[in-house]
């Protein structure tokens, strides 16, 4: 008999996945940001996936609508983004879910109140809001939505992610590498007292948390050894300042320093490998 799990995602997905993907790329049509577009979101939501197989495991006080919950979670969480890249935008997701509703009669599922919460805090970082994945507790919709989107701000991806909205958010290159570190440790810190009971999912990503810390400790020693901060075109600043000038449009990188092009290639495969 197939897990309970597998047929609450598939009900789940089946009611509402097409709908909800849509509305974010109808969103983000006018509005590029490939860091937080509705393939990220797609993005988030397969790894939820991945955490409600994993606490299935262990926790059995899992059901329908908490699955539901995390799904509709996931496809609002940052649309608040196709119009504003400010650190509250998760407020701004909250409204639009709400709208939605109103707009197209759709009944609102058992935990309403639970999903507009999540996703109005799934992006305070600065200090842990969601209680962690145990075997007693029936886990939250909020736990699920701030883990999955703290693991897919990782690696090579979560280079790219961090780096477009904090530059879009005004933050000057010389304060960027401090800035993001600060904040990918404080997540990681958090993902890991909440995932603690996960080893095996914890260790497959722990090196991805590694890489883009030595990426960005990497940038900062670069930043100290130049000047022109703003024309470095080598290594982890030129890769910064690539994505600062021409996002992901890499029909410039013919000739580009190895490091910027090996980079491209690597976050390439990383955004085809979380397409599945």
């Amino acid at each position: 008999m197939e897990p309970g799990i597998n047929i609450w995602i598939a009900r789940a997905e089946a009611t509402w996945l097409d709908e909800l993907y849509n509305i974010a790329k109808a969103l983000f049509h006018d509005n590029s940001l490939p860091s937080h577009d509705h393939t990220h979101h797609m993005r988030v939501w397969n790894l939820c996936k991945v955490l409600l197989k994993e606490i299935a495991s262990f926790n059995s006080r899992m059901d329908q609508s908490l699955v539901e919950g995390v799904l509709i979670a996931a496809f609002f969480h940052d649309l608040g983004m196709a119009t504003s890249t400010r650190e509250d935008h998760g407020m701004l997701g909250s409204e639009l879910c709400i709208s939605w509703f109103g707009q197209t009669g759709r009944v609102w599922p058992e935990r309403k109140e639970e999903i507009l919460r999540a996703i109005e805090l799934h992006d305070r970082k600065d200090v842990q809001i969601f209680t962690s994945f145990s075997p007693e507790t029936p886990p939250e919709i909020l736990t699920f939505l701030s883990v999955a989107d703290d693991l897919e701000a990782l690696g090579i991806i979560g280079v790219y992610r961090y780096a477009e909205i904090y530059l879009k958010r005004g933050i000057p290159l010389e304060e960027l590498g401090t800035r993001i570190l600060a904040n990918v440790k404080t997540r990681f810190e958090h993902l890991s007292d909440g995932c603690r009971l996960c080893d095996r999912l914890l260790e497959k990503y722990r090196q991805q948390f590694e890489d883009l810390c030595l990426f960005f400790e990497q940038y900062n020693l670069q930043l100290q050894a130049v000047s022109q901060t703003d024309s470095v075109n080598t290594g982890p600043l030129g890769v910064i300042n690539y994505i600062r000038k021409h996002g992901l449009d890499t029909t410039e990188l013919q000739g580009a320093d190895s490091t910027v092009s090996d980079y491209f290639k690597k976050l390439e495969n990383e955004l085809a490998q979380a397409r599945l």
